[in-house]
């Protein structure tokens, strides 16, 4: 890969992390995400489908730490999630954070599965 790839992916990345803190920490102005579907309430699956990413953001800028992806990544859910006590529009919720933990384990868990299946086809075991 070129360094001009490169760079754009660290610039994606580092655009996801930023619109991720704005997500975490804009004022939702009366918006109610209570709906429930498929029996989950909505705001659980959208913060579990925002946070299935973030392992691949770390992966673009910290490369071949696997396992500090993960640690990354759930301290970024557990951090944005916090930080949201403290803001007088938002309001902290412990199953939020769990829902962040659950995409980020997910997004992690498919990355090093893509990564090793890559690793196993390089090596000529498929």
């Amino acid at each position: 890969m070129n360094l001009a790839n490169k760079k754009k992916q660290r610039i994606a990345a580092a655009l996801y992390f930023i619109g991720l803190a704005v997500a975490m920490w804009m004022p939702l102005g009366g918006i109610h995400l209570n709906k429930m579907v498929f029996g989950f309430r909505l705001d659980h699956l959208l913060h579990l489908a925002i946070y299935v990413p973030c392992a691949l953001a770390w992966s673009v800028l910290l490369p071949g730490r696997r396992w500090l992806w993960l640690v990354l990544t759930l301290l970024v859910g557990a951090g944005l999630e916090a930080t949201q006590y403290v803001l007088p529009y938002r309001g902290f919720d412990l199953t939020d954070m769990v829902a962040n933990a659950t995409g980020a384990l997910l997004g992690w868990i498919a990355l090093f599965a893509y990564a090793r299946k890559l690793r196993h086809k390089d090596n000529g075991s498929y």
